[in-house]
């Protein structure tokens, strides 16, 4: 459950009806359900599925302690599962803007089920498809934001590549003050992963998904159809249910 106090009826409260209003209109495996919304002693609340292992983050912060790494098969399992949910997004034309380790939540029987959540700060795309507003994580920030221009949902595949490159690495590609992460984000270099582990084609996915021009970028159906994606795709489908 998310309470949020009827004395934060600013910012807090615009964003936790605003991700009511997303979250009504989305179905997916792969995202968090919403139950219901009301108010109750001066608190207006969302109730919604529960994920009990956590985040995404909260896993790779573990891993982090010790020197353990997430399997390559796990990498890819949890990768295309957030693909999946992306789609279904971008689907009905909503951006997520704040697609960040924190916000992907597990669950399961065997923890390895996978959910986008926390939609308080997405965005239903204009005719135009384009947004403007500058808002989400900066560390998973795309160029275009950074350099205040127009965006649309290849900025969420921009922080895909940065969370694929998080599962593989065990650390953010991109951290430390703003300014810096702004500086290198413009700058446009991609730090490598280890390819001992994880291989040259999960490489070449991640420097597709980190293409510095939008437009270079690949969306979610163009990733699901991939060589190295799809036959992952096609054993969790049997599982979670259809692809699309």
């Amino acid at each position: 459950m998310k309470q949020i106090p009827f004395e934060l009826m600013g910012d807090d409260l615009k964003k936790a009806k605003n991700e009511v209003d997303i979250l009504r209109c989305l179905n997916h495996p792969n995202i968090i359900q919403y139950l219901d919304s009301y108010t109750l002693d001066r608190k207006f609340i969302i109730v919604m599925e529960y994920a009990e292992h956590g985040t995404l983050h909260d896993c790779i912060a573990k891993l982090g302690t010790t020197n353990a790494y997430l399997e390559p098969q796990a990498v890819m399992d949890f990768f295309c599962q957030i693909v999946l949910g992306l789609h279904h997004i971008h689907n009905r034309g909503i951006i997520h803007r704040d697609l960040k380790c924190e916000n992907i939540f597990i669950t399961g029987i065997n923890a390895n089920v996978i959910k986008i959540g926390d939609f308080g700060i997405s965005k239903l795309l204009s005719k135009n498809c384009f947004t403007n507003t500058v808002i989400g994580t900066c560390n998973y920030a795309a160029p275009e934001i950074c350099d205040g221009k127009p965006y649309n949902t290849k900025s969420d595949i921009w922080a895909l590549g940065c969370i694929l490159f998080e599962m593989c690495q065990l650390e953010k590609l991109f951290d430390g003050t703003v300014s810096n992460v702004v500086l290198s984000i413009a700058g446009g270099k991609i730090r490598p992963i280890n390819t001992r582990i994880y291989g040259k084609q999960m490489q070449e996915l991640l420097y597709l998904l980190l293409k510095p021009d939008p437009t270079q970028r690949p969306d979610t159906l163009m990733i699901m159809t991939l060589g190295d994606v799809f036959p992952s795709l096609y054993c969790l489908s049997l599982n979670l249910g259809c692809i699309f």
